[in-house]
Order: structure tokens, then sequence, then C-alpha cells
């Protein structure tokens, strides 16, 4: 059997092989095809997903759009009221960013393994839901108390805050 020890010098230099174990992981191989294209399109978006700039920013988002949230109440200025649902859409769209780059970087079973994706996935598809009813309800005239029911939809969206909770380690001991 061959070793690989007859093309190896005799004495190694200790920082080229150091250098060598170090950097040999940033050598990728890809496969040809159209499955060469979808693998570097899902390790581009997994190098994205996982930095902590992504989940910073999106973190981030939830706080903005709690806040907008937290500024609805009774008998709004119309222009307001129109901007807060402009805002929404905004956020909802780039929550459902969120979740499909999540899906096609990590997968479905690894995005289920972890459980705040489950409470992000759901408000997501509570959102999806509360957006697809509003213009069925807008272009087909439905009642007011039908178009309420499908607007507190929107208060599940406070649930992902607990996100922040993730960031803080002495709340997930509280938890």
């Amino acid at each position: 059997m061959w070793s690989g020890q007859d093309v190896m010098p005799v004495q190694l230099d200790e920082s080229k092989s150091l250098w060598v174990i170090e950097h040999i992981n940033d050598i990728r191989v890809w496969p040809t095809g159209l499955h060469s294209i979808t693998k570097r399109l899902r390790f581009v978006l997994r190098i994205k997903v996982k930095s902590a700039f992504f989940d910073n920013w999106m973190t981030f988002a939830v706080l903005l759009n709690t806040i907008t949230l937290a500024v609805n109440h009774h008998n709004m200025d119309e222009q307001l009221e129109e901007m807060l649902d402009d805002l929404n859409s905004i956020f909802t769209w780039l929550f459902i960013y969120e979740m499909a780059c999540k899906l096609i970087a990590i997968g479905v079973v690894k995005y289920c393994s972890d459980k705040m994706n489950y409470l992000d996935g759901g408000v997501v598809l509570l959102s999806i839901f509360e957006m697809v009813a509003e213009e069925l309800m807008a272009g087909g005239g439905a009642d007011l108390s039908a178009f309420k029911t499908v607007r507190m939809l929107r208060t599940f969206r406070v649930f992902r805050i607990a996100r922040l909770l993730r960031a803080l380690e002495s709340m997930q001991t509280i938890i």
C-alpha cells in the first residue's frame, strides 16, 4: 500500500505544515452542471444566513416591527394608518425573505431543528395568510368584522420579540 511518505520531504517545515492544515478546508471541489449552481447558491446563502450581521439585522427588524405594531391605536389618523400598513407589508416581505433564505440555505430539516424557527415560521405563515385574506376581502367587499378578525393576526407578530431573548443569555437562563 502506498502511504504517500515517499513523496514527502524528510524534514517538514512546521509553519508551512500548520498553514496547510489551517487552509485545507478553504478548498472546495464543486460538482458540475445544474447541481453545481444550486450547491454554490446554497453555500453562499448558508454563509450569509449564519453570519452575525444577518442575525443582528433581522433581530433589529423584529424590534422595529414591534415598535410599529405598538404605534397602532384606536382612532388613528388615516395617513398614519396607511403608513403603518405599508411598513407592515415591508416587514412581512422582509421576514418572508429571511425564511426563504434559511430554508434554501440550510434545508427544511435543519430549519425545523431550531425551535425558534417554529415561532418565526409560524408568524411568517400567519402574516402571509393575513396579506392574502386582506386582498381577498378588499376585492370582494367583505364585512368589517371579518376584516378586524384578520387584522388581529398581526398581534401574533409581537411573539417574534422572543427572538431577542435568544441573544441575551441571562434572559435564557431566567426563562
